[in-house]
């Protein structure tokens, strides 16, 4: 991917999520670590993923232990995270991917990188990680707020 554009979805991506947290979930959450690419193998337990479709299709995925996305939600929601059905935990972190992907795509509405999104998905399950059979171009980026820390890719298909 090429640097200029590699640095100005970032920039997107952490402007996108830092504002989501801050007016959805009331917490200032920060990029700790830019990279590449993910370390092969992330192991989350609950993932919250969309497609992006434009003129390079990608998956945007955000990857969380259980216990911060059971904080995540008892904040976007109110009910405290003890209460939570697993039916709303999964739901809520996709409805957070999905927050995600929209304020990026009204970020990039005007620019070359305009996209359309699908509904999100949630894929749960002890230590599971995204595999990809080929090589692909992905953007990883790390943020966390005291005790929250959350794991987003940007993969290129």
């Amino acid at each position: 991917m090429e640097s200029q554009k590699k640095i100005f979805l970032q920039k997107c991506l952490a402007e996108s999520v830092s504002d989501v947290f801050s007016t959805m979930v009331g917490v200032e959450l920060c990029p700790i670590q830019e990279k590449v690419a993910a370390p092969k193998g992330y192991k989350s337990e609950i993932t919250g993923v969309m497609m992006i479709l434009s003129t390079h299709n990608a998956l945007l995925s955000i990857a969380l232990s259980k216990e911060n996305a059971a904080m995540i939600v008892s904040f976007m929601t109110g009910v405290a995270s003890v209460e939570l059905a697993d039916e709303e935990l999964y739901d809520g972190v996709a409805e957070l991917v999905n927050m995600i992907a929209g304020r990026a795509k009204a970020l990039l509405a005007g620019t070359d990188y305009h996209y359309q999104i699908t509904p999100p998905l949630t894929i749960v399950g002890e230590n599971h990680f995204i595999l990809y059979k080929k090589n692909v171009s992905q953007l990883s980026m790390e943020f966390e707020a005291e005790e929250i820390k959350l794991h987003l890719d940007l993969t290129y298909l």
